[in-house]
């Protein structure tokens, strides 16, 4: 019976990390990149402007996504391990998401 309170416990404690990281890395993402002064936005073409922002967005994710999975899976005791493989491949469609929110 421990193995199992154990296992809930690891995938309710991952669940919380990964809500976490996924918040903090969206606001401070959309706070870093999407203002622009709106005359700049009026100026430029709406496809350009928004190309950079999302690579440089999707860069950034994908920065920060593959950095917490190194340091998360060097903390973590090796059966837990593919619970932190199983959050790294949920965050990839969740990037999506949050591009998607992001822009529009």
């Amino acid at each position: 019976m421990g193995k199992k309170n154990d296992e809930a416990f690891a995938i309710v404690m991952g669940a919380i990390a990964f809500l976490a990281l996924e918040v903090l890395v969206y606001y401070g993402l959309v706070t870093w990149l999407i203002p622009t002064d709106p005359e700049v936005e009026a100026a430029g073409g709406a496809v350009v402007r928004n190309w950079n922002k999302v690579m440089y967005f999707i860069l950034a994710y994908m920065g920060i996504l593959i950095t917490t999975l190194l340091v998360a899976s060097s903390m973590v005791p090796r059966p837990y391990r593919r619970h932190v493989m199983f959050w790294f491949y949920l965050s990839l469609p969740t990037m999506l998401m949050l591009l998607f929110v992001a822009f529009n």
